[in-house]
């Protein structure tokens, strides 16, 4: 449950001559080409089923916000241990060698019993591993502290992780979205569970005819074994280095430059290390190169 937030470095060398830029459908063909090499991994549309809910507050504002603990099939459970074990994992150096397998929604406004707008978020999880957090105290504890560190690192805001509560009588708040889920195996998701960062736009900087920024996807090499792919951007002079925002994720890429142009926003056909994502504008061409090694 992290985010990688990319720093640009402006390097004049670092792009081809004669690049070209897909304008159409940027992302089609080259998905294409991705798609004849590699197995990209599916995806579902599933409606979850009700769980719990959970009131906690925002910080420092103290506004109330819910989350709904629901389920999904196609979610894989994670690794099933004791106790004792999780305690061990949760003592040692390394604590985020456990991975719970999640889907996070979008953060949307219900209103409470009072009917005061309160902002909503769902959680999907394993049918299996969602009635461990439902009997145990250890197991739900552990559950929410993830759950919540979640939310902030995807949503950019601070919850009280101490002042929350287990709704009683009630399993949900507001009526629970569909989640896209990303069809992996365990073993994948016990490798990396991550959540990138999306951005919140603010509507006030948003026109109803905004332009969009050309850009492709390609592979390298072209044939063979992909070792990484490149996404490239045609930055507009117009646009500086401090205006943009990157963010990627081991499967998506979000690009952002403050309300100038439409946000950019795709999943990658092949999962990559954002450990080691290298990120350059090119003054010289004015353009972005996107460099993300791919994961074997």
């Amino acid at each position: 449950m992290t985010k990688k937030s990319i720093s640009l470095e402006i390097d004049p060398s670092i792009m081809e001559k004669n690049m070209r830029i897909v304008r159409d459908n940027p992302m089609e063909e080259e998905f294409n080409k991705l798609l004849a090499t590699v197995d990209p991994l599916p995806y579902k549309t599933v409606k979850p089923t009700p769980g719990y809910c959970v009131k906690t507050f925002s910080k420092p504002d103290n506004k109330k916000v819910f989350v709904n603990i629901c389920t999904a099939d196609s979610i894989p459970s994670p690794r099933d241990i004791s106790n004792d074990e999780l305690m061990r994992i949760l003592n040692s150096e390394d604590p985020s060698s456990y991975r719970v397998p999640m889907s996070i929604g979008e953060g949307r406004t219900e209103q409470d019993k009072s009917g005061a707008p309160a902002t909503v978020y769902d959680i999907a999880i394993n049918p299996e591993f969602y009635k461990k957090t439902e009997k145990d105290e250890l197991w739900r504890t552990f559950f929410l502290t993830i759950v919540f560190e979640g939310l902030q690192d995807k949503y950019q805001f601070e919850l009280d992780m101490l002042k929350f509560t287990v709704l009683k009588n009630r399993k949900s708040i507001g009526t629970l979205q569909s989640h896209n889920i990303q069809m992996r195996d365990i073993q994948q998701c016990e490798e990396k569970i991550k959540s990138p960062l999306i951005e919140e736009i603010d509507a006030s900087k948003i026109s109803a005819k905004k332009r969009e920024l050309i850009y492709r996807l390609r592979r390298e090499p072209p044939t063979g074994e992909i070792e990484y792919l490149l996404a490239e951007f045609k930055i507009p002079a117009s646009v500086e280095l401090k205006d943009l925002n990157l963010e990627v994720g081991e499967d998506r890429l979000v690009l952002d430059s403050k309300g100038m142009f439409e946000i950019v926003d795709f999943f990658l056909p092949c999962s990559v290390d954002q450990d080691i994502i290298d990120a350059k504008l090119n003054r010289n061409d004015d353009m972005l190169l996107v460099k993300m090694p791919v994961i074997q």
